[in-house]
């Protein structure tokens, strides 16, 4: 039995079938059921509220949970609410994201004893599967979730990174109350009139399937979001999601039935769709470099050639309207859905002017010498070339809590003896900016625990001293300032599997000190 978890849209409702090729819910109800109910006792709220920065396009897709995959490849091309959000803003890779995400989930109500419904048992018995496609899909609506979801995405776009990194390091002090709306909107205007680098700062807002842009005078993001599971719970609650399920799971009137096979159709779906978000990133990025055209080279040093910039624009466009034509075809007609060739890669991409490259290794400098780990990890490297690589690393991304294509396209455009730096470097980013608070509770608490000091310094690497002090801060004292916890769970073993091995081995000493046998005595 396969279950598919989908957004809900206008119109669903429990029992209706589904076409995920399309994304359209059908009319006519496919099953029927005695009751609907929910598991006992699971009635509370799943609750998540974060802040996260994030670098690349394909990460934020992931975060607003409208990725591809497999369970629903018409992603991107339907009138998901979040689909429409996502491709009514211009995401480039220029851009850093901070987005404060809360998510709100009620226990499903699913349909007790589903069966078919007497339209659907009479296509059944009369063999038609395509008509029975027709009007019922591929799936039918098992269940609904209630809830909400809220965003805000502080877009922060400018030629500098350093520029991008400020004001996300101001949004995460705002969200974590270290500065007021009020300051945080004054801090911005202020960067905003002040900018050699174009920097600019865009609120959008998504919050119960709507689509708005919030200007940055809006004081009451930080507190709208920290107040939306009150605002959804109960019968303020609206409909967030759908489960889907196969209809091969219900008995049949006719075990001899065959349903429309739409495994390619699906897998080709599901392929332009990706290749499509890509695109639309491109898009955006060739947008932006079409805008502020002087702070771009070509990957040889020598200047863009603006006619040819948009040429490669109008070529991204055109690629991404037949992208449409092709998948509405493939949806309509299983005969004309093949794969396409759509390269990205082939389009040569210019990059930042060596200038703002020399910025980033200054600012990066700064950056590493502020984090004694950082440092010893920096003096590991072989030579001078790998080392310069570093502090671009963490000029460039010192902010940044995932790896992603924004990333690796600057570090291709490096020499090559730089890119193995590099590489480190943003490996130890986004491991230490994953874990920050526990991580500096932790470095704390070395520095007043002898035992704790000796262990963390015993891997004879960085990463693993790194995650030893994440460790430390999630199970050391809480009289010495870490989090007090006795045993791990499913959030800690998610942060856990974010760390590479010398990470994981230095967490499971530190873990082992402190919960034992014996644990390592506290202070009362």
């Amino acid at each position: 039995m396969t279950a598919r978890i989908v957004p809900f849209t206008d119109g669903m409702k429990i029992g209706l079938g589904y076409n995920r090729l399309t994304g359209d819910r059908l009319p006519t109800p496919a099953v029927q059921g005695a009751s609907l109910s929910s598991i006992q006792g699971a009635g509370g709220q799943q609750v998540t509220i974060d802040c996260t920065t994030i670098e690349d396009v394909e990460t934020l897709h992931k975060s607003l949970g409208i990725s591809v995959d497999a369970a629903g490849s018409y992603m991107g091309f339907s009138g998901s609410a979040k689909v429409d959000y996502a491709n009514s803003c211009d995401f480039s890779s220029f851009s850093t994201y901070v987005v404060v995400r809360v998510s709100v989930q009620d226990a499903f109500e699913t349909l007790d004893s589903p069966v078919f419904s007497p339209d659907a048992i009479e296509l059944l018995v009369n063999n038609n599967p395509d008509r029975f496609r027709q009007r019922f899909g591929d799936t039918f609506i098992a269940g609904l979730r209630k809830g909400g979801e809220f965003f805000a995405i502080y877009q922060i776009t400018s030629s500098s990174r350093a520029e991008k990194q400020s004001v996300a390091t101001k949004v995460h002090a705002a969200f974590n109350g270290g500065l007021t709306s009020a300051e945080l909107n004054n801090s911005i205007n202020t960067a905003s009139a002040e900018t050699t680098s174009h920097l600019e700062v865009h609120v959008h807002v998504f919050r119960q399937g709507t689509i708005a842009t919030a200007d940055l005078n809006l004081d009451d993001i930080m507190k709208t979001a920290r107040g939306f599971p009150i605002a959804v719970a109960g019968d303020k609650a609206f409909p967030y999601a759908v489960m889907l399920q196969d209809y091969d799971s219900l008995r049949s009137p006719n075990d001899a039935f065959v349903y429309v096979d739409i495994q390619n159709r699906q897998e080709v779906l599901e392929d332009l769709a990706k290749k499509r978000f890509e695109f639309l990133a491109l898009r955006d990025d060739f947008k932006y470099m079409l805008k502020h055209l002087d702070d771009f080279q070509n990957a040889d040093g020598t200047p863009v050639d603006r006619e040819q910039l948009s040429r490669d624009f109008d070529a991204v466009v055109s690629a991404i309207n037949t992208m449409q034509q092709e998948a509405s075809v493939c949806t309509r007609d299983a005969g004309r859905c093949s794969f396409t060739n759509f390269e990205a890669a082939k389009f040569a991409m210019p990059v930042l002017a060596k200038s703002t490259e020399d910025a980033l290794l200054q600012k990066g400098d700064v950056l590493v010498g502020r984090d004694p780990l950082a440092v010893l990890l920096r003096a590991s490297l072989p030579d001078a070339q790998s080392r310069r690589g570093f502090n671009i690393a963490f000029g460039s991304s010192g902010a940044d809590s995932a790896h992603g294509p924004g990333k690796d396209r600057l570090r291709d455009a490096l020499p090559p003896a730089q890119r193995e730096g590099f590489a480190t470097a943003v490996s130890f980013i986004v491991m230490r900016n994953n874990a920050q608070p526990w991580a500096m509770k932790g470095a704390a608490i070395a520095q007043q625990v002898p035992r704790v000091a000796e262990g963390r310094l015993a891997g004879g690497d960085p990463f693993h001293a790194l995650g030893y002090d994440i460790a430390t801060g999630i199970f050391g004292d809480p009289a010495l300032g870490g989090q007090g916890d006795l045993a791990m769970g499913p959030g800690k073993q998610r942060l856990l599997d974010t760390l590479n091995a010398s990470g994981k081995k230095g967490f499971d000493a530190s873990m082992k000190l402190h919960l034992g046998p014996p644990p390592l005595p506290r202070r009362a």
